[in-house]
């Protein structure tokens, strides 16, 4: 009994050629496939190295920005406590010391009063018929000449000015000045003008020839001293009458 048991767990033939099949495959592929999973193991080992520089770079401009937000952060902190230390009277210094500023006015005048005229400087012509006739004399023309004339800064503005250059300001303070209605040269004509003081100077020289034949229209040379206006008002004077 027991050997019918045993032959009955005898390999057949077709086990065995199963079995030699099975072997030869492991004879072909398993080196094949030892090489391939050796090439696998080495690239993951060069993406592990890879992975590991991007996260090392990560952390990197992470910390870099961190750092550069704590710079802006202090640099704001450090603007903002200039800011309020300084006192508001040195920021407009500028404005505060040029409140006051001298400029070329126009006065209008006439010459002295020739003999020729009558007191309201008419020149009067009797015709043999009793009729007269009456002109005004060549002393009634009204002239007009440059003096010095006092203005007052009657506003100071502050402005934001987009522009698309980087470089320009965006930020500005301009002032206004209106005549002095107490100067002795004060001119009714200006009585509700305002006008932009466009350059502040402290003497007359040839340099400020430049700066008056590049003023637009509106603006004027401020002096900071009556006498040196009063040069540029002789001037002025001057080529008018060329």
């Amino acid at each position: 009994m027991y050997d019918d048991y045993e032959n009955y767990y005898e390999p057949s033939e077709v086990d065995c050629l199963l079995d030699e099949f099975k072997e030869k495959c492991k004879e072909h592929l398993l080196p094949n496939i030892k090489v391939e999973i050796d090439s696998l193991k080495q690239e993951n080992n060069r993406l592990e190295l890879k992975n590991d520089e991007y996260k090392k770079r990560e952390n990197e401009i992470t910390n870099k920005e961190r750092d550069l937000k704590y710079k802006e952060d202090n640099l704001k902190k450090e603007v903002i406590n200039e800011f309020y230390k300084t006192n508001i009277g040195d920021v407009l210094k500028q404005y505060v010391e040029d409140c006051e500023i001298w400029f070329a006015d126009t006065e209008n005048y006439q010459n002295r009063k020739c003999n020729l005229c009558n007191e309201e400087r008419e020149l009067i012509a009797t015709f043999p018929n009793g009729k007269t006739t009456k002109t005004d004399c060549a002393c009634a023309k009204i002239l007009s000449r440059y003096v010095p004339s006092l203005s007052i800064i009657t506003m100071i503005k502050f402005y934001k000015k987009d522009s698309r250059y980087t470089s320009d300001r965006k930020f500005y303070i301009t002032s206004t000045y209106s005549p002095d209605t107490s100067s002795n040269h004060y001119n009714d004509d200006y009585a509700y003008q305002e006008f932009k003081i466009y350059h502040v100077v402290d003497e007359f020289n040839e340099g400020i020839i430049d700066l008056h034949t590049n003023k637009s229209y509106g603006e004027k040379l401020g002096f900071r001293r009556k006498e040196e206006c009063q040069k540029y008002c002789d001037w002025l004077n001057k080529i008018k009458r060329k």
